[in-house]
């Protein structure tokens, strides 16, 4: 008997094949048009809520199998280029800080870098080897590649010949010669020493404006590339030096989207918007913004059906055509339960502070809290409530689809131990379980690995990881908040109040620094969005932090359906990073709502 492949299985979108993208890919873009439409864009969201993906099925091998097109027929040409886990934040450009050649230099490495990995890929499409095609791209490379690497100082007996055997041969010169010029540069940094000026450089020295611009321009001509601009789709830009990042805002401030569109996708750690030669880029003047957890997080209902058409694809292409809510059921005793506790509240037999406009609300708003409520009145039985069922999954996962489909794998590797014949479901025990453990792993050993990063805004910062007194204070004061706040939501939940499920707190005076700066270090992480609420007094807004319901089990909430927010003092958030317990005993005694101030429920797409 064959073994069943893992449907959930995780893989890195950049190594994925173009077929299996095509297939697994559920289309996006209806909610983030920006990023297909031509235009500078840039793409943020936490490490998991599919970024890659987006950018990998732009690629034009995968286009062309998803509309059943060639590739002269597309819309438009994208590259993917993955900047992690490259040598463009090399060590040794800490010698180049305050220079006068960091930017040339960091410029030309950048340049190289992104036209290697563009070249690459177009020797690897398999292009028609026909006659014209070569007579084509052999022409290009004569008077277009080579007079431009002229003018940038290359020497002409480095230059690429106009003789190849294939479209393929040609593109794949062009690229070795790109990643030799790349290299060379590399080389030069690593032997210069701290302190000393930088020796002659000899060879060429590249740019968007004089070399990959005009080349890239120059290739939309040619007969089998598609009319529409080309895509430069730069992955993961958090981990480029500040300098590199300025050289890439510098790229995108020249506006020339109408050939060449970048989109930059970041983890919401972009070091700077800043340009080399000064100013900075600004949304929507320079590029078009998309954060993706904006739409997941507060318009929930969008990412619940995204969710269920992943999921379904996933069980297809495994031989398994089962709806997601059979193949992830609820633990049905509770549900039974809370399906009571429902038509007691419809009829009037639980007398609720309904604030809502129809029964249905105040059905959706009390249930499973009452239900809750209860277990924690039964010889603290708390933890027997059960986290397992597509849709509660789906929250818990809280806008980020690697989140679920990593857990799946695992529940499914799980269940496969146990089951001996054909799995057609996902034991809700088996869910519970392992949602759990992952809920706890947040908060202790995936928190003890948050680190900080060292670096300067003149020129080097390295992604280094470091751990200074300081950031560690720092990190300790985000866990102890984090502590304070999951403990309150807990007991707004167990509460008589109106408004029972809570999951954000937004400030009511002006935000203070140090509370900032912890609150921040929580949204890099992802251990809240950050987000924008009405003020108490109607004369503006101010920002309102959302924990993650990935910490629902963690804290015994429950994470499902619209939740309220706390507006709070910076005096109180400042409590709560340093003395959590005692805070937490005085919400306990005299309620979350006199220690931290009024609760408000959310209105809908607020």
């Amino acid at each position: 008997m064959t073994t069943l492949s893992n449907p959930f299985v995780v893989k890195t979108p950049e190594h994925i094949e173009a077929a299996e993208a095509a297939r697994l890919f559920v289309d996006v873009f209806t909610d983030f048009y920006k990023i297909r439409d031509p235009g500078h864009a840039m793409l943020n969201g936490p490490r998991g809520s599919g970024k890659s993906m987006m950018f990998r099925y732009l690629e034009p091998d995968c286009q062309r199998i998803a509309e059943g097109r060639e590739v002269k027929q597309l819309d438009f040409f994208a590259v993917l280029i993955s900047l992690k886990n490259t040598e463009l934040n090399l060590t040794e450009l800490r010698t180049l800080t305050g220079k006068g050649g960091n930017a040339i230099l960091n410029e030309h490495f950048l340049t190289m870098y992104v036209g290697s990995k563009i070249f690459g890929y177009v020797a690897d499409l398999n292009i028609d080897p026909n006659d014209d095609n070569l007579d084509e791209v052999s022409r290009f490379i004569t008077d277009v590649v080579n007079d431009r690497l002229t003018r940038c100082g290359l020497a002409k007996e480095l230059l690429l010949s106009d003789r190849y055997e294939s479209t393929e041969s040609a593109f794949r010169a062009l690229a070795n010669l790109l990643d030799r010029l790349y290299q060379d540069v590399g080389q030069y940094i690593k032997r210069l020493f701290p302190g000393v000026e930088p020796r002659h450089l000899e060879g060429a020295l590249c740019g968007y404006l004089d070399f990959l611009h005009p080349v890239l321009q120059a290739m939309r001509n040619l007969p089998f590339m598609p009319s529409g601009p080309v895509y430069l789709l730069m992955d993961d830009a958090d981990v480029l030096t500040s300098v590199q990042t300025r050289v890439l805002n510098s790229w995108v401030g020249t506006r020339t989207s109408h050939h060449v569109s970048i989109k930059i996708s970041t983890q919401m750690r972009y070091k700077t918007f800043a340009k080399v030669t000064g100013g900075t880029i600004e949304a929507p003047h320079d590029y078009s913004e998309v954060n993706i957890a904006d739409l997941y997080t507060t318009k929930r209902g969008t990412y619940l059906t995204r969710m269920s058409e992943i999921v379904s694809k996933r069980l297809k292409q495994s031989d398994l055509d089962i709806p997601p809510r059979e193949f992830f059921p609820d633990f049905g005793d509770q549900e039974e339960r809370i399906r009571e506790i429902e038509d007691k509240i419809r009829s009037g037999q639980y007398e609720v502070a309904g604030r809502g406009y129809r029964i249905s609300d105040d059905v959706q708003r009390y249930a499973r809290p009452i239900y809750m409520q209860s277990l924690a009145g039964l010889a603290k039985s708390s933890s027997t409530y059960s986290y397992a069922g597509f849709d509660q999954l789906v929250h818990i996962s809280s806008g980020l689809i690697r989140y679920f489909l990593e857990a799946a794998a695992l529940m499914f590797s799980e269940q496969r131990a146990r089951t001996s014949g054909e799995i057609r479901c996902i034991e809700p025990g088996i869910q519970n379980a392992q949602i759990r453990q992952m809920s706890i792993a947040l908060m202790t050993s995936d928190f003890d690995k948050i680190v900080e990063v060292n670096g300067d805004d003149n020129g080097y910062d390295g992604n280094l990881p470091i751990s200074t007194p300081q950031f560690i204070m720092r990190r300790e004061k985000l866990k102890n908040l984090i502590q304070t706040l999951g403990g309150t939501f807990r007991q707004k939940l167990l509460s008589n109040a109106a408004e029972r499920r809570v999951f954000s707190v937004a400030i009511s005076d002006e935000p203070a620094a140090d509370v900032a700066d912890v609150l921040e270090l929580g949204v890099k992480h992802g251990y809240f969005h950050k987000s924008t609420i009405g003020n108490k007094d109607g004369t503006g807004r101010t920002a309102l932090y959302i924990l993650t319901r990935r910490l629902a089990p963690y804290f015994t909430l429950d994470p499902s359906g619209f939740a309220g927010y706390l507006f709070v003092t910076n005096e109180r958030l400042r409590e709560g990073m340093l003395h959590p317990r005692s805070l937490l005993r005085r919400v306990k005694n005299e309620g979350a709502d006199i220690v931290f101030g009024d609760t408000y429920q959310l209105r809908l797409f607020e």
